[in-house]
This record gives C-alpha cells, structure tokens and sequence, in this order.
C-alpha cells in the first residue's frame, strides 16, 4: 500500500461492563493499530483526526483518521519507519514523524515531504519532541557501537541489558526553519524521553533510561546551550518514577512516583524546573503511564491492575482476568480519580513491540474524548471514550 491510500475504519460501539460508559472500537482487532507516544500531538485540535499507526501486510505506516467516519489517509511507505514517533505540527497542516534515521515533514494536503533532519553516521534518532509552534526539536540519540548485542531479544529484557551497556548517548537541539542543529549534552548514560518546554524552548527535560533500581536517577534538566544539567530529583533504588511530561502551560512538569518498600504508595507529582521543589497532588492508583488534557482539567491513567513493574509484568505469566486494568480519569480540581473503562490490555510483547499492548490513554485536542490501546478483543486495536 502506498501513500494516499484510504482506509476504511469500521467502529464498533459497547457499553463498559464495569463502569457503563460507552466505549468505541475504532479500528479491527485482525491486525495491530495504535495511536502514537501518548504525550505527542496526535489529534487535531478540534479533537476530530488522529494520528496513529496501522501494520497491513506486515508493515507498519502512518495514517490520518477521520474520527467521526473512520476513513484513514496513508502518509508513509517504505521500510523503517518508527511507528511511535509522529506529531501533528501546530497548524494542523503536516506531520513530522521519523524515518531511515532522519525526521520527516509531510504536507497533509499535497503528501509532499521534506527532510528536517538527518542523524550523523553511527548515531541512532531516538525519543523527541518539539516546542508548541515545531520551531525547535529536540532528540535524544545513541551511538550505535555501543549498544549491547540484542540478538533474539524481542520483550522487555532489553530493557536491563542497554542500560548496563552505559552506552555513548546526547541530545540534539534542532532549528527546524534554519535547519541547523548542535549537540547539548553528551554522556556514557542511557538517555530518552527528551521533551522541550512549552512557552520556554530553552529548557529541556529528558531522561536517564532504564529499570528504577539500576539508573542513578530518571528525571534530568538542561538548558538548549549545555548549560546548568541538573538532576531534577535524587531517586533512591526503592523508588519508581515514571513518564515525566510537561503541563500543558509550562509551569510545571508531572510523574507519578510509587514506593516499592514501607507504604508502596503511588502518587501523582509536579514539579517547578526552577525551583525543583516537588508537589505531592494526591495518591493514585498504579499507573503505567498518565497524561494531562490540553485545558488542564483533567490526567488520565492506565492501571497496570499489580504493583509489579511494567518491564517485568510480561514475564509474569499475568493472565487477562479482570483485576485493576482500568483506565482511569482524574478530576484536578477535586483531586477525585473515576474509573472510565476497563482497558484489559495483556501488557505482553507478543504483537512485535513492547509497546503495543500498552494503553497509553490520551486526550483528544477538545479535550472531548480518550483514546486508548487495547488486546483485548484480539490484536492490539484503538478505543475511544467521549468524555
């Protein structure tokens, strides 16, 4: 299939069991669908297309969906493609998404694309994000050379064995209307999750990779020049922090942090990037991933339904009985956490990519509805609540 391919979407409507909200199938569970990294920029802002990935024929490329009829324009063809990371730039005109080792733009309306970026012989594109108007990208990239051997490694027990690897990583700082691009920082540490400050490009949060109890510490800060790299938060190896992300208005950025020993309570924590003061909002259920909606009333969160660590979860033998697999929205103001739907995701690698059987729950750009990646009815396959 080729780009400017329509594909037709058939939605399949059900009330929750558990909870009695309605909740839309979007896409068929007989091949793999998801929607993008949960904290990139995958719908329009009218909240009625997404960006998501669809495996046909046993590959995986880019679509635009039509929400309200299912029709999906294809953007991408050819080999190598990372089906996780894409964003819609702030115009709603284009997509920037990664390909080949170089980051692409593609013209929604003409499907003419141009190369923003191309990343330097021995060095792999990784994790990235962009400013609110796409004017600068940030990238975490790792020196190939030093990468362990992950042959036959396809689940989560890369996941301990890169990490040890200490291998050479940086982060790229990129001008995408001038094209011009410098290095920010460079160390023998797994880096990832590089995300750029909205109101404040100059500030970059990112992160140090890999299991809780073999990294020094997750959350890092660094100003676009190298100056003033900083470890947001010291991190004992009892303690779980995970997927950091910006509020939507910059003040502050937010994770959730669980304790594996003493009360092992999980909480949603923000903290002021100047400051570095933390704030405890309030205990929350165990989430593998949360996220924040555009008006900033509400997060979102998928429980993991065990206090069992994420990367371990798929070598548990965990069956699909019904236990805390619910997605699960969070009344800021009230500080009050609703189960909206049961996600009943596997958690498993089983589909191609350790990613593909999680929820990764996010807000349309209305903030009118959640989206979600589910197995449940077979592969993984993309849910909708209107909110």
């Amino acid at each position: 299939m080729s780009i400017g391919t329509i594909l037709h979407n058939h939605a399949t409507t059900y009330l929750d069991p558990y909870t009695g909200h309605e909740v839309t199938r979007l896409t068929e569970p007989d091949h793999t669908c998801h929607h993008m990294y949960f904290y990139n920029r995958m719908t329009t802002a009218d909240g009625k297309k997404l960006l998501y990935c669809a495996e046909l024929n046993g590959e995986r490329q880019l679509y635009l969906m039509d929400l309200d009829t299912g029709d999906a324009l294809q953007l991408t063809e050819g080999p190598s493609l990372e089906d996780y990371g894409g964003l819609i730039t702030a115009d709603d005109k284009a997509v920037i998404y990664q390909q080949g080792n170089a980051l692409w733009k593609v013209d929604v309306a003409t499907l003419a694309r141009t190369c923003l970026y191309r990343a330097a012989d021995g060095w792999n594109c990784g994790n990235w994000g962009t400013s609110e108007d796409n004017h600068f990208l940030v990238l975490a990239e790792t020196r190939r050379d030093t990468l362990p051997d992950l042959t036959g490694k396809k689940g989560w027990e890369f996941f301990p064995i890169v990490c040890a690897a200490k291998p050479l990583c940086h982060i790229v700082y990129l001008d995408t209307l001038t094209g011009k691009s410098h290095v920010v920082v460079v160390d023998h540490c797994w880096f990832g999750h590089a995300q750029l400050r909205p109101h404040d490009p100059d500030t970059i949060l990112f992160c140090h990779e890999g299991p809780y109890d073999m990294i020094d510490a997750r959350l890092w800060l660094v100003q676009s020049d190298g100056s003033n790299y900083r470890c947001a938060r010291q991190q004992p190896s009892d303690l779980i922090i995970t997927h950091e992300f910006w509020m939507p208005d910059g003040h502050q950025f937010a994770y959730v942090r669980r304790e594996t020993t003493g009360a092992q309570e999980e909480a949603i924590c923000l903290m002021n990037p100047a400051t570095l003061k933390e704030e405890t909002l309030m205990p929350c259920q165990p989430y593998a991933h949360f996220i924040c909606d555009p008006q900033m009333q509400y997060f979102a969160g998928d429980c993991q339904g065990s206090d069992t660590p994420i990367h371990l979860q798929g070598q548990q033998g965990d069956s699909q009985a019904v236990r805390n697999n619910f997605i699960y929205l969070v009344d800021i103001a009230t500080r009050k956490e609703i189960p909206l739907c049961w996600h009943g995701t596997s958690w498993t690698a089983a589909h191609g990519s350790p990613q593909d059987a999680h929820p990764h729950p996010c807000f349309t750009g209305d903030g009118k509805r959640l989206l979600f990646t589910s197995d449940k009815d077979g592969k993984p396959a993309i849910y909708q609540v209107k909110l």
